[in-house]
This record gives C-alpha cells, sequence and structure tokens, in this order.
C-alpha cells in the first residue's frame, strides 16, 4: 500500500478561531481518507499561518503562498459576510499556482455567521467538554438551526424576543468567560463532536465536500 503524508494549512480570520478549526480540519482529513482513501495517508498537524484572512488582500495573498508551498491543501477561512472576499482570494491563489514550483489547493472554508456556530451544533459533545458548568437554555432544536440568530430563554443583558448571534449564544450559555472557556475546551469540542451532526450544518457539509473534491483533485482519494 502506498503511503502519502497530507499536509493541510489553514489562515484563520481571528485568534479564536484557530485552536477549533485547526483541529477540526485535521479530524475532517482523516475521516475523508478512512472512508475514501486506498492509500496509507498520515495527515499531518495543521500549519497555521500568523496572517489573518482580514488583513488587507494582498498581505493575505502573500501570506498564502508563503505557506501553500509548505502545504497539499490550504484553507481559507471567513465567516459569511467575507464570502465573496474569501472566494477571490481562492481564485486568486488557484491562478497563480502555476508560477510556483510547489502549491497547495486552496479551499474556502466559510460559516454561515460565524465559527462559533459548528461549535455549538453538537450539544451533547459541548455538555461533555463543558464540566462543571450547566448549559441551560440551549436554543437549537436541530444541526442546521445554528446558522439563524436565536432567542435565548433566561439570557442575562437581552430581551426573551431578542435574536442573538453565536458569540452572543456563547455568553449567554457560559457566561463573561465563555470566550477563554472555548478556547481551553477547543481540541477536545472537535475529538468529541460526532461530524454526521456537524454535517446536518450545510455550510459545514459544502465545506466537506470542497475538500472531498480537492483531495480527490490531488489523487489523495
Amino acid at each position: 500500500m502506498r503511503y502519502r503524508p497530507l499536509q493541510p494549512g489553514l489562515m484563520v480570520e481571528g485568534n479564536s478561531d484557530e485552536p477549533y478549526l485547526k483541529n477540526l480540519v485535521r479530524r475532517q482529513l482523516s475521516a475523508l481518507v478512512l472512508a475514501h482513501s486506498t492509500q496509507s495517508v498520515e495527515v499531518l498537524p495543521c500549519l497555521v499561518s500568523d496572517v489573518r484572512t482580514t488583513q488587507a488582500e494582498e498581505v493575505v495573498l502573500h501570506g498564502a503562498e508563503d505557506l501553500a508551498r509548505d502545504c497539499d491543501v490550504l484553507f481559507l477561512h471567513g465567516d459569511a459576510d467575507a464570502r465573496d472576499r474569501t472566494a477571490k482570494l481562492v481564485t486568486r491563489l488557484g491562478d497563480r499556482a502555476g508560477t510556483l514550483r510547489r502549491t497547495a489547493t486552496p479551499v474556502p472554508v466559510v460559516t454561515v455567521l460565524m465559527t462559533e456556530s459548528w461549535m455549538l451544533a453538537d450539544r451533547t459533545a459541548l455538555e461533555s467538554v463543558m464540566t462543571g458548568r450547566r448549559i441551560e437554555g440551549y436554543p437549537y432544536a436541530r444541526p442546521a438551526a445554528v446558522e439563524t440568530r436565536v432567542s435565548v430563554k433566561g439570557a442575562r443583558g437581552v430581551s426573551g424576543r431578542e435574536k442573538l448571534d453565536p458569540k452572543q449564544v456563547w455568553k449567554a450559555l457560559l457566561g463573561d468567560d465563555a470566550h477563554d472557556a472555548l478556547s481551553d475546551a477547543a481540541e477536545l469540542l472537535v475529538r468529541r463532536t460526532d461530524l454526521s451532526v456537524l454535517d446536518a450544518v450545510p455550510s459545514y457539509r459544502q465545506w466537506s465536500a470542497d475538500t472531498e473534491a480537492a483531495l480527490r483533485d490531488l489523487g489523495y482519494l
């Protein structure tokens, strides 16, 4: 059986996105390889650029090209409000691939609303990693609902009818230190999340399909 290493790279919008997404990228790649590859593929730890995708476009493009030289597949993250910008970066990077001796295949990672949407999708996983905390008022009846703004019963400082985005939902569920709690638990949350639950979220399902297509083009699947 042929052995092939698979080196992923990642560029994110902000520091808070990195702990979760770098672990999720590796887990999703491993799941696709296990399900579809006939080769012995080792998914290596994700390389993460110091350049953020919110910086000036030329700065991001230069950072992406630098990282792409060391990777097989490069994920460019942007939340829904940056969808067009992320798509443009993917296109420009792909167009310039021929000028580089080695360059990764770019894949967009576009969450609806924000990264925290995906982190909220699996309630069972969430409750298992937030030990010592009571997760009351979880507002989503189904995984796909994490892509919508919702009201949270009993949320502090807001009316019961106010629609909250995922960051606000996290704060309503976990309190003022929600950001730190999420960062600390990100790796464990990825390990315990049921990927079939995430696959019920349309934006995640699209990313998974895009990733699978990239791996097929590269001959890993």
